[in-house]
């Protein structure tokens, strides 16, 4: 059985230091030296690895207060992201009074599951004072497996209206990261949409991504040197950033964190029980940059080095070296490209609007 590690990156380098100088102790006996030194190596250097992500947490991650009360939009496809995103901070701003609304744009394709999953976030969101008339499931993104330009335009010319209906202070948006290509596409169009409007603050919220860097996924870094732990530790953190942007951690209650655990747990056709183990932290945001084409460089990516492997070896060998997301869910095999999704000979919605 595993020790699994929930966001205490620190215990994680800790057993690393363990194992380094348990393996050079171990070098130390007659005899053993060489067969030893290997392992003293490597965890030295897993050390050295897990030192860096500390440094670069420290670096990247940066509390702040919740700019409550407020009118707060928060948009996702789909019924758990919103709460994944900001649950602790809409529980917040309804504690104190400000306005809240919540915005779905696709419906599961799956029979049976978008009633349910309905019915499971307005419980979700009632639990944080939320009602039901603050939540709209609106079926505008593309299915999963397809790109529809038109499709997506006419989704952000709606959701143009909506945003221009409810005036918000604040937009949080899934980050453009690579993860899944819807999440993806909503980011995309508000930077089509909002990227110029003055009063409207964007937050984006990362999840999860085939994103893998030293310097910029530090709790990454930390997952993947675990795994080097005997195959005894399993490191669960929070979610990193993108391309080395700042991650900026709110300042919540016991309460609004309790109360995101609650909402969490309602989603029972998600897991819910796997959903409060791991995404029950403090929301997590960074300020909203307009998408570039791709979410992040993918010719010298983790991404391509571990599609590579995946053509040369077994799958189950390279889950186990190299493991994380093949692509952008919905993208299996590359990532994002924004341009090809939005048809770059075509205007953004309402351009004539957006520099007022």
């Amino acid at each position: 059985m595993k020790l699994r590690i929930d966001s205490r990156p620190w215990a994680v380098v800790a057993l690393q230091a363990a194992a380094a100088i348990a393996s050079w102790l171990t070098a130390q006996v007659p005899g053993l030296f060489w067969l030893a030194l290997p392992f003293a190596l490597l965890y030295s250097l897993l050390f050295l690895l897990g030192i860096v992500a500390l440094v670069r947490i420290r670096q990247l991650e940066h509390w702040i207060d919740p700019p409550t009360p407020c009118r707060l939009l928060i948009l996702a496809p789909h019924e758990d992201d919103c709460v994944i995103a900001a649950g602790g901070l809409g529980h917040r701003n309804a504690r104190e009074g400000g306005a809240t609304r919540i915005l779905y744009l696709a419906r599961d394709e799956n029979a049976g599951l978008p009633k349910r999953r309905a019915r499971e976030a307005k419980a979700a969101w009632r639990r944080a004072g939320v009602t039901e008339e603050n939540l709209s499931f609106l079926d505008l993104l593309p299915p999963l497996g397809q790109r529809d330009p038109t499709r997506l335009r006419l989704a952000a010319r709606a959701l143009r209206d909506e945003i221009s209906s409810f005036r918000p202070d604040i937009i949080v948006v899934p980050a453009f990261e690579g993860g899944h290509i819807h999440h993806d596409m909503v980011a995309g169009m508000v930077g089509a949409l909002v990227e110029r409007r003055e009063g409207i603050e964007v937050f984006e919220a990362p999840e999860y991504s085939p994103y893998t860097s030293l310097l910029g996924t530090p709790h990454r870094i930390l997952a993947l040197t675990a795994r080097w732990l005997f195959g005894l530790v399993s490191y669960n953190g929070p979610p990193d950033g993108i391309g080395c942007r700042p991650v900026l951690k709110l300042r919540l209650g016991p309460e609004d964190l309790e109360a995101k655990r609650k909402m969490l747990a309602a989603f029972e056709s998600q897991n819910a029980p796997s959903l409060v183990a791991t995404r029950s932290y403090p929301d997590r945001l960074m300020r909203y940059v307009p998408p570039q084409r791709h979410p992040f460089s993918f010719e010298w990516s983790y991404l391509r080095l571990s599609l590579l492997l995946r053509r040369m070896l077994p799958g189950r060998l390279v889950d186990r070296l190299m493991p994380g997301e093949p692509g952008t869910m919905g993208r299996t095999g590359s990532i994002t490209d924004w341009e090809a999704e939005w048809s770059p000979d075509q205007p953004a919605p309402n351009a004539s609007t957006r520099s007022r």
